[in-house]
């Protein structure tokens, strides 16, 4: 945590009210989002109790596994839920432009969940549902696999830094404000709320104290409260049992009912906290790169589209370690371009990294604008230089490219030297580009003395890592044939009698 981020927290817990970390929302917010609320049986890996789901407030669907361990009934649950997720999906496969290798989707689908845990339950979900059969013995519906596929691409996408199809409502509030609560506390919807917008007429202290009690604030999933569980939902689902056992339609009517009205009632609290939360993040302007990021976005849904379209295969059950690596490199270059598009759009985000030594800003008293050089292919080339005088710590090498969001578009820089000046630093820079293509600068493309301006890292392009061939590949990192196999999907997924009890 940075200074400026950490002073923004403690400024919270003083004020008693969410403190602003950003200018603007870094995150696309669909006009039609499709919001799910997960809840998963506690202790039960990949077993879902009950979903939520619809993309306006008031025309949710509620989906409830009457008895989570029974596999036909995860699946009836998980093709009701795909077939919601499906057509959403399948609503934004309408409108397409470009031709050929150009062509694109114009949009693209986003779901949100409500905090981190739901986007886990979704992949756990994915998982369970993209290697099914759908014919055969222990067959299930077709959407199911397809259903799954998608969830896995979504999941896939949301741990992208900076892309919009997957979000965590809790992680979009908590971009834009600090509160003066702990990382692990942001998480709680409930609590995030009464923070940044607490009801009318009841101050925070006063709404953390409901958001704390899961009678007032039922938590936001994917695990339901343990005084739920043991009070409420565990008899509730002997009730259903013993019905079903006993073959009494009219107890078993009444048995589902009861669940379907508990779960109601711990679920559509959070159903309308995050349309809520939607509304408060729709008050806050998207930032100018953002629509860029969204254009990835929609290119990444055109391509898994047209894959699926073709007949691809389901995703891999783990990444080999070439393609584990290959996927971390696209990580962090994209967590590399997203921060540095926030810095550049946003003077709060700017001032944050200016405060940790990662950007600096200041005023030029130097400036060399006649400055040229020859390059290798004995051309001469406008190099201009400048000095600038901050007192930001900069922690920034010589050799570093630069970016300015106090310039013009396409200008670009790199450190020559850094050097201390009593209390403030001399940075030199050398301008590398946005001067024109002439042998002059083009007007107003160098700084001049006196001009205030700031710089930050530059991401730039880089090439792709190279790896060895699969054949090639070290036997360190390489695994005998079944070694890969992901423990929570069984081979023969079609022999899986797990969670039967009939």
């Amino acid at each position: 945590m940075s200074t400026l981020s950490a002073l923004a927290h403690v400024q919270a817990m003083e004020s008693m009210q969410a403190v602003t970390l950003t200018e603007f929302r870094h995150r696309h917010l669909s006009a039609r989002p499709l919001v799910i609320v997960p809840l998963a049986m506690a202790g039960e890996a990949g077993a879902p109790l009950a979903a939520m789901a619809g993309s306006a407030k008031r025309n949710g669907t509620l989906l409830v596994v009457s008895q989570p361990r029974n596999r036909d009934q995860r699946f009836e649950f998980a093709a009701g839920l795909g077939r919601i997720v499906m057509d959403y999906i399948d609503s934004f496969r309408q409108d397409r432009r470009g031709e050929g290798e150009r062509s694109r989707y114009t949009d693209a689908p986003q779901i949100l969940v409500p905090n981190p845990g739901g986007i886990k339950a979704l992949a756990d979900l994915g998982r369970m549902c993209r290697f099914r059969e759908t014919s055969g013995p222990y067959a299930v519906p077709d959407v199911v696999p397809e259903f799954g596929m998608w969830l896995t691409f979504l999941i896939d996408r949301a741990e992208q830094a900076g892309t919009s199809t997957l979000l965590p409502v809790t992680g979009l509030l908590s971009e834009h404000w600090a509160t003066g609560q702990s990382t692990l506390e942001n998480q709680n919807l409930a609590s995030l709320m009464a923070w940044i917008a607490p009801p009318p007429g009841l101050s925070v202290e006063q709404a953390m104290a409901e958001a704390e009690n899961p009678d007032v604030c039922p938590p936001a999933g994917p695990a339901t409260s343990p005084e739920f569980d043991n009070r409420d939902l565990a008899p509730a689902i002997r009730r259903f049992d013993t019905a079903r056992a006993l073959g009494d339609p009219r107890m078993l009517a009444a048995a589902e009912a009861e669940l379907r009205e508990l779960i109601a009632g711990q679920i559509q609290p959070t159903w309308r906290m995050v349309w809520d939360a939607i509304s408060l993040l729709r008050s806050v302007p998207e930032a100018p790169r953002t629509a860029k990021r969204f254009e990835g976005d929609c290119r990444a849904f055109t391509d898994y589209s047209d894959y699926r379209d073709a007949g691809g295969l389901p995703q891999r059950r783990r990444d080999n370690a070439i393609g584990a690596a290959r996927r971390l490199g696209w990580l962090e270059r994209a967590l590399a371009d997203f921060e540095s598009d926030m810095a550049f759009d946003d003077r709060f985000v700017l001032a944050d990294r200016r405060s940790a030594g990662e950007a600096f800003a200041g005023t030029v008293v130097e400036a060399d604008p006649g400055r040229t050089i020859t390059t290798d292919k004995n051309r001469r080339v406008p190099r201009p230089r400048i000095t600038v005088r901050t007192e930001d710590s900069v922690r920034l090498a010589a050799d570093t490219k630069l970016i300015s969001p106090s310039l013009p578009a396409g200008h670009k820089a790199v450190i020559v030297s850094v050097a201390p000046d009593g209390d403030f630093t001399r940075v030199m820079v050398e301008v590398t580009a946005g001067m024109g293509r002439g042998r002059t600068p083009k007007q107003g493309s160098v700084p001049e003395p006196g001009q205030r301006l700031a710089y930050l890292p530059d991401p730039g392009w880089r090439p792709a890592p190279q790896f060895p061939a699969s054949d090639a590949t070290p036997w360190t990192h390489s695994a005998a044939d079944g070694a890969n196999a992901d423990p929570a999907v069984p081979q023969d997924a079609a022999a899986e009698e797990w969670g039967n009890d009939d």
